[in-house]
């Protein structure tokens, strides 16, 4: 009995040291270490600062600067990663704008192209045009030189069977004394009316204007149109063309079709059979094709 006395005061003792002493003075460090954390300060960090600064025992605490080189490493990763997203969405809205520009820079190249397409078709169109009212000119000028070789009155009455504007084109081909044999001719009051328009030069003495004008004139008119101005009717007109020799009613037949080939057609559908032959014969002797396409348009 007094063996067990002794062990408990001898263990009682060491409890003594360390459930009085050691165990609260520990749980008291851990509480007021919670305490403050919770009040923000960095508990962990001054505990490793202050075992730094004891000899022998900083060498267990592990070193903190590997830490705080990750973190700023992490930073400094975080920076490039963000510089990196910058430069290749810059490099991304780069070649978006570049793509557009390169498609705006095609449309423009292919609206160009259209248009000097289009500026070389009128240019070769405006030449051709050039070119025809040139020969349609001269047409004009050999039935006026035809015209000044036959009578005066055989060419008023083809004359007068022409539209006015066609009239005051041959006419204005034509020299002062001429024009006026020919008016004196005429019926009075187409005369009269040519008269006007060859005096107040309604009618353009440029040849192209000229060519211009009486295109218009012979596409918008009608042959019945110009018949009923004309007040020659077709019996006439067909006497005037067998008065004629085959020669000459030939080379105006040839003219007249260039300019208004209706009214070449409806002459020599008008005219008796022999002198049709005749004038057919004369035209193939010069043209042959023409002469064919004659023969060929008219009524059976």
């Amino acid at each position: 009995m007094e063996e067990e006395i002794q062990e408990e005061r001898e263990y009682n003792r060491l409890e003594w040291l360390l459930y009085i002493i050691v165990i609260p003075a520990l749980f008291a460090s851990l509480l007021a270490g919670i305490l403050a954390s919770l009040l923000g300060y960095d508990v962990v960090g001054s505990v490793k600062d202050w075992l730094n600064n004891i000899p022998y025992v900083e060498k267990l605490i592990p070193d903190d600067t590997p830490t705080s080189q990750t973190v700023e490493g992490s930073k400094e990763d975080s920076k490039t990663e963000a510089k990196k997203a910058q430069v290749n969405e810059e490099a991304a809205k780069s070649k978006q704008a570049a793509d557009q520009l390169q498609k705006e820079v095609s449309q423009k190249d292919s609206t160009i192209a259209s248009l000097q397409k289009q500026i070389a078709n009128l240019q070769k169109a405006t030449e051709e045009k050039r070119i025809e009212e040139e020969e349609r000119q001269k047409q004009f000028q050999d039935l006026a030189k035809i015209y000044s070789t036959m009578s005066a009155k055989n060419a008023a009455a083809i004359v007068s069977n022409l539209s006015k504007e066609e009239a005051v084109v041959v006419l204005s081909k034509m020299k002062t004394d001429q024009q006026a044999q020919l008016l004196a001719k005429m019926d009075p009051k187409k005369a009269a009316d040519i008269s006007i328009l060859l005096k107040d030069n309604q009618i353009s003495k440029d040849d192209d204007i000229a060519a211009l004008q009486q295109r218009v004139q012979i596409l918008t008119k009608a042959l019945s149109e110009t018949r009923e101005s004309s007040k020659i009717d077709a019996e006439k007109l067909m006497k005037s063309f067998e008065s004629m020799n085959a020669g000459d009613a030939s080379k105006i037949l040839i003219s007249l079709y260039k300019i208004n080939s209706e009214r070449a057609l409806s002459v020599l559908g008008q005219v008796s059979d022999n002198k049709r032959g005749e004038f057919l014969s004369e035209i193939s002797k010069t043209n042959p094709e023409l002469a064919a396409r004659l023969t060929n348009a008219l009524p059976r």
